[in-house]
């Protein structure tokens, strides 16, 4: 996931949840989110907080 698509996620997150998001900012959204639950970065961080 690249720094803008991150960037994206999180505007689209803010505005779903203090604004109107439209039908298809959810499904952009919802694309983002399978990609981060799917990033490298992700599996990363989750790993370092089971120990």
């Amino acid at each position: 996931m690249t720094t803008d698509e991150f960037a994206r996620l999180n505007a689209l997150s803010e505005k779903a949840l203090n604004e109107t998001a439209s039908r298809n900012e959810l499904r952009e959204f919802n694309d983002l989110l399978d990609d981060w639950n799917n990033c490298v970065e992700f599996n990363l961080i989750n790993g370092l907080r089971e120990f």
